[in-house]
């Protein structure tokens, strides 16, 4: 009656020394198994199927895509075969920590100059005020007076003459006389007109960016 052996090796030269090991301990050759990582997809099945616990599967498998090797086999002296893949174990989480690549990164940054556009708005009014000034303009105007001229005289007068001089009467002489009179007249003497035609300018833009470059420098070991 045997029984199956597992065990998790960092490479394939080791497994095929345990392979020679677990043969001399009296393994048959054909029980011998290696699952490597072109076998990753199916480790989890094969070890669950030789009664491996799904978590210890799951963690071997990711080993294996890490690049370690499952060794499996079947023993009659089980303890024998156990001392052989004890003595070249190595646990998951070594392998997986050990094949993790240890990189350090830096980036050139660069920066770019856009140029947009936004509206922003100017104009002009119509603004109507209205001022006061004197004006004085010439103007020649017309004025009759009237005189009063008293001549002594000594005559006789007739009949028919006195008798129209002693009737009461009146003599109205009527003079004239001009003066200013003002009116106003407006009249448009300017016409103002907003008229908003667009044009295109070219204009260019001067601005500073920044660069940042990643230099690779040796370090001195001490």
């Amino acid at each position: 009656m045997t029984d199956s052996v597992i065990g998790l090796v960092e490479d394939l030269k080791t497994a095929q020394v345990v392979r020679r090991e677990l043969a001399k301990v009296g393994c048959a050759d054909r029980t011998i198994t290696i699952l490597g990582e072109e076998d990753a997809d199916n480790v989890f099945e094969a070890l669950t199927e030789r009664g491996q616990e799904e978590d210890v599967a799951r963690r071997y498998g990711e080993a294996v895509r890490h690049g370690g090797i499952v060794v499996t086999a079947e023993a009659k002296d089980v303890d024998r075969a156990l001392e052989v893949l004890n003595r070249f174990h190595k646990s998951p989480e070594e392998l997986i920590e050990r094949r993790q690549p240890e990189t350090a990164r830096g980036q050139s940054v660069e920066e770019e100059l856009r140029v947009g556009k936004e509206q922003t708005t100017t104009g002009k009014r119509l603004v109507k005020e209205v001022s006061e000034q004197e004006v004085e303009k010439p103007i020649t105007l017309r004025e009759e007076e009237i005189e009063v001229e008293r001549n002594q005289e000594e005559r006789r007068l007739s009949p028919e003459e006195a008798e129209r001089a002693l009737q009461e009467g009146t003599v109205e002489v009527i003079a004239v006389k001009e003066q200013p009179v003002v009116s106003k007249e407006a009249r448009v003497t300017e016409e103002v007109t907003l008229r908003k035609q667009a044009s295109e300018r070219q204009e260019n833009i001067r601005d500073t960016v920044r660069r940042s470059e990643v230099k690779v420098e040796d370090t001195e070991q001490k």
